[in-house]
């Protein structure tokens, strides 16, 4: 039986191209600051309700799961929802504001239809500033709401909103904290090495029993450093004091790096996840994916998320104590072993799909009619899934080629002469999948390949990552694919 799971980035439909591109601006340093063509997802506020993960994101809304594996995209196009979208239900209602001044929209539903209410506004009836960046609403359990917000200012800030007229603030304009040099996690670059500045970013509000934990992200979006923290109060406004346990949450390394700009939420049986931003940063440092972690509270009332995992994990629902990690326990079995294809281009290597680096791919030469790229494990291992994320090397949005659905089988075979058997056949997908999570029964194998059958017209066929989770079997002495090729007789 195929044990429920989901792995990070989380595998969303129909990933959507970057705002920033979108408008042609330049912005970005990895490629002269000059326009490129990439897709982003981030900055994620999740709802959960009934059983579903409501996910609204940057670039494109809305996802809705009810496994964390499986999503199903709904687009929402609201005029002036530009980067950082916010979800909220109050009162009955689905609210949604955003970034740089967006007016704020109401529905009956989560997924829509939106309406207008107009722009929000302080307590002296002003229009909160422009650089309002990264805003986030607040229901509490008594009625009453509160707006957070904080990015390009110096520190995270918040008011109380009129409940029954949430475009008029209530309260003053307040801020809660700053950049703090000695926290050395906050500190700007892939190593934290800028002391001057930060990037306090993100604001999100999570309440459990009287504590209200008011997480933010730090130092910046680009970086493997990025990550998430958290002051704890025991009121909405304050005040906060810095936990001791900090960051809750970062991913230094491995496949998954970098979880800021995060949202806290409630899941099944009183468990508490963080849906975070991670970085991909090959083309653009607003590159971006997202993932999710399960998390709890210690007996001091502090807020604790494992690393950021880049392997399966186990499905909401099923954890009774994620304060012991989450993990299915498989293993990437595929990295950083043998690999051969039909054809690959300079500096494009076959190895580049099983290095374990987000940034780095595998490209089959433009005459490759039927690429396909194999692994050898170099040992037996009991394989029951993989990841797949598509690298779409020549992607333009302007002119084409444009993204859409693969069609690929991969195939395993435990020893160099026996006969391939099928693990995944998504020979007839349609389904646009950039990064593609596949679970099936469990099957012994020591060789892996995928070949791609199809894709989107004029499409580059590459791939940033292929690999294969699973667990280490015990080998027989006598074992005839342990030997490496050449000592075969």
């Amino acid at each position: 039986m195929v044990q429920k799971s989901f792995c990070n980035p989380l595998p969303l439909p129909d990933y959507p191209v970057g705002l920033y591109v979108r408008k042609g601006v330049k912005l970005g340093y990895l490629n002269n600051g000059e326009p490129v063509s990439f897709r982003e997802t981030a900055d994620p506020s999740v709802i959960y309700e009934d059983g579903k993960w409501y996910l609204y994101a940057s670039c494109g809304m809305v996802w809705v799961s009810e496994d964390l594996a499986h999503w199903e995209y709904h687009p929402i196009e609201l005029p002036e929802v530009d980067y950082a979208p916010c979800a909220v239900k109050h009162r009955g209602k689905y609210y949604i504001t955003a970034s740089n001044h967006s007016p704020l929209y109401v529905s009956d539903s989560p997924l829509g239809p939106f309406e207008k209410l107009g722009v929000m506004r302080d307590i002296d009836n002003k229009p909160f500033p422009r650089d309002m960046w990264d805003p986030m609403l607040f229901s509490d359990t008594d009625g009453r709401l509160y707006l957070y917000w904080g990015c390009t200012g110096p520190g995270i800030f918040g008011v109380e909103l009129d409940p029954e007229n949430p475009l008029r603030a209530i309260t003053p304009n307040k801020l809660f904290f700053s950049f703090d040099p000695s926290h050395e996690w906050e500190r700007c670059g892939e190593y934290n090495e800028d002391t001057s500045q930060s990037y306090i970013e993100g604001p999100n509000m999570f309440k459990r029993g009287k504590y209200y934990y008011l997480t933010y992200g730090a130092p910046g979006t680009e970086y493997s450093s990025y990550a998430t923290g958290c002051y704890v109060g025991e009121s909405p406004l304050g005040p906060f004091r810095y936990q001791k346990n900090n960051p809750v949450q970062q991913g230094r390394h491995g496949f998954v790096r970098g979880c800021g700009h995060a949202c806290v939420v409630d899941g099944p049986n009183g468990s508490i996840w963080n849906f975070y931003t991670c970085v991909a940063c090959r083309n653009h440092y607003f590159e971006r994916r997202i993932g999710v972690d399960i998390g709890y509270i210690d007996e001091d009332g502090e807020l604790h998320f494992q690393d950021a995992s880049s392997v399966p994990q186990q499905a909401p629902g099923s954890n009774p104590a994620p304060e012991k990690g989450n993990s299915l326990g498989l293993l990437p079995v595929s990295a950083v072993k043998f690999t051969r294809a039909s054809s690959q281009l300079p500096a494009r290597w076959t190895s580049n799909a099983v290095d374990g680096n987000i940034r780095t791919y595998w490209e089959a030469a433009p005459g490759d009619k039927e690429p396909w790229l194999e692994v050898d494990m170099k040992a037996p291992f009991d394989v029951s899934a993989l990841r797949i994320v598509w690298a779409e090397p020549n992607f333009d949005c302007k002119q084409g080629p444009f993204p859409g659905a693969w069609q690929f089988i991969v195939e395993g075979r435990l020893t160099e002469d026996a006969p391939w058997q099928c693990l995944v056949d998504a020979s007839q997908n349609q389904t646009d999948l950039l990064i593609d999570y596949r679970t099936f029964e469990t099957v012994r194998i020591r060789y892996a390949r995928i070949r791609i059958l199809g894709g989107p017209a004029e499409m580059a066929a590459g791939l940033t990552d292929f690999t294969l989770f699973g667990t280490g079997t015990p080998i027989p002495e006598d074992a005839p694919y342990w030997k490496y090729p050449e000592e075969k007789a």
